[in-house]
């Protein structure tokens, strides 16, 4: 047997169980001997006379599993698990799909070549910060300080809205009238507050979600990000209710959030195209295919911080190259090369050492929303992180 470096012992180990997440390049050893046989790239065939054999599927399962939570952590920008516990989110956020950007796999992102993941949408829930609120109060309010993401800038904001939860109040049957202003200070040492309207809104509702477009006022508090805080101003002069009291809810399910759209949302950036058919393995094939790999958050214990998706399939690429099929179906310029020199004679008329092996050619990205902090949810787009299509490279 020949001998091997322990670096490349675990890169040969490694490739083909996380190909299936990102291009690995392909390394091709040449044995000592002769009467050894050329290396096969399938985890199937791989290590049938090597110590890794002993592994089994499950735990090669557990590595790629392992090895796709590490890559979520880095594009992410994250060293490890956030320890913060998911805390009741909005009633919308919970119950209404759309709130959230399109969760179809079918499309290309134009940030598929950056390897950190990108802002597709953040919503910010509301602090207590007596700082930034207003002192005095003449009507029925409730003061809603935020803390701004440091990842979105100005020209990022495609749109922003302000969901509140309007409470039943005496004066609702004569309609009801609310006033939405930003919360500034005249000095730099915060001592003198000023306001500035934003929206005026009427409405009949008598308990419900009322939405704002606060759009213009988040992308000019983008334009400056030398101060993330800011404060918006919910005040109702019609309301009957003591001006002690809030017009509008402020906790469990029932809390304000601020949602920020982004330019990076699938629906505008992403083009729609037809994927290539993927040739996906079943009990009787034996040629490079493409296998399933379902991650579920909660059975990895990630749910109390990952709220979209629940689980998705990543796929992997696994099988033989070895059949004249599997090697005339390569369509890479590097399997091309590859079918070439295989197939050229050589000068004492025995096979060639290299062969190629199975490797993901096609990958698509995950959208992933998760709780970064207790006061924000965000989503991002993370490049290559779905398997789409499995070929012999």
């Amino acid at each position: 047997m020949f001998c091997i470096k322990l670096s490349l012992v675990l890169l040969l180990l490694f490739t083909p169980v996380f190909g299936a997440i990102f291009k690995l390049p392909s390394f091709h050893l040449m044995r000592n001997s002769d009467e050894e046989s050329s290396l096969e790239n399938s985890v199937d065939e791989e290590y049938e006379n090597e110590p890794y054999s002993a592994l089994s599927e499950e735990e090669f399962t557990a590595l790629r599993i392992e090895y796709i939570k590490n890559q979520i952590l880095k594009k992410l920008r994250l060293k490890e698990k956030p320890q913060i516990q998911l805390s009741d989110l909005p009633q919308p956020l919970k119950e209404s799909e759309n709130l959230f950007p399109d969760q179809d796999m079918d499309f290309i992102s134009t940030y598929d070549d950056d390897f950190y993941g990108k802002t597709t949408q953040a919503v910010v829930l509301p602090y207590e910060d007596e700082a930034s609120c207003l002192r005095k109060v003449l009507f029925p309010s409730r003061c809603l300080p935020f803390q701004l993401p440091n990842d979105i800038h100005g020209p990022d904001v495609s749109s922003a809205e302000l969901w509140f939860h309007k409470k039943r109040d005496i004066m609702d049957p004569h309609n009801q009238t609310f006033i939405i202003s930003e919360v500034a200070h005249w000095d730099t040492n915060k001592s003198f507050q000023k306001t500035k309207p934003i929206a005026i809104e009427e409405t009949d509702m008598k308990e419900g979600w009322m939405k704002i477009d606060v759009t213009y006022v988040v992308k000019t508090w983008m334009d400056y990000p030398d101060n993330l805080i800011h404060a918006i101003n919910v005040v109702c002069k019609t309301c009957g209710m003591d001006k002690s009291q809030s017009p509008i809810s402020s906790l469990g399910d029932l809390k304000p959030f601020l949602i920020i759209y982004t330019h990076s949302q699938p629906k505008r950036t992403m083009i729609h195209r037809r994927p290539k058919r993927s040739l996906d393995c079943s009990v009787s094939k034996n040629e490079c295919c493409r296998e399933s790999l379902n991650i579920s958050f909660a059975d990895i214990g990630w749910d109390d911080w990952i709220i979209r998706p629940k689980y998705y399939n990543a796929y992997f690429c696994r099988g033989s190259c070895t059949t004249p099929m599997a090697i005339m179906n390569a369509a890479t310029t590097h399997s091309s090369i590859l079918q070439k020199v295989m197939t050229r004679g050589g000068l004492r008329g025995s096979r060639p050492e290299l062969t190629p092996c199975c490797a993901a050619t096609q990958f698509q990205p995950l959208q992933l929303a998760y709780l970064n902090g207790n006061k924000t949810v965000t989503t991002k787009v993370l490049s290559n992180m779905i398997v789409e299509t499995c070929g012999c490279m």
